[in-house]
């Protein structure tokens, strides 16, 4: 009778460690549905130091962003905006945006972005770049 009792013991607690496994299952597989979209490459790098000055900004997102709420400015070392134009989605690849730059001279750059993905959040960040220019 008492070998009995504890495997009943034993049985139970085990079938409460598989349903805590199972919940804990369930809940990291819903936060993972539930990410939203975030940075996953740009153009230029992070903290990329450049010899020549790029003639755009490109961001690659891991989801489909809305181009009508995208925004990007890239600031010059004294906090101005050096760009008045506004991104434009990739045309064949619509996780990435475009902004066009003019000629830019020597010195550190912050590129602000904030985009909207596809599910309603709004993603907002900033990262710099350096161009320094050789002269001859």
């Amino acid at each position: 009778m008492h070998i009995k009792q504890s495997i009943e013991f034993v049985a139970k607690k085990m079938a409460i460690g598989v349903a805590l496994l199972l919940m804990l299952s369930a809940l990291f597989q819903a936060q993972n549905a539930m990410a939203h979209a975030s940075l996953v490459k740009s153009d230029p790098p992070r903290r990329a130091i450049l010899t020549v000055p790029p003639k755009q900004i490109q961001l690659w997102f891991n989801e489909k962003v809305e181009g009508a709420y995208a925004s990007v400015v890239v600031r010059d070392e004294n906090k101005n905006a050096v760009t008045e134009n506004s991104p434009e989605i990739v045309a064949d690849d619509p996780k990435s945006i475009v902004l066009k730059l003019h000629e830019i001279e020597s010195g550190r750059y912050t590129v602000h972005y904030r985009v909207m993905s596809v599910d309603g959040h709004v993603i907002e960040s900033n990262y710099d770049f350096n161009v320094k220019v050789k002269t001859q």
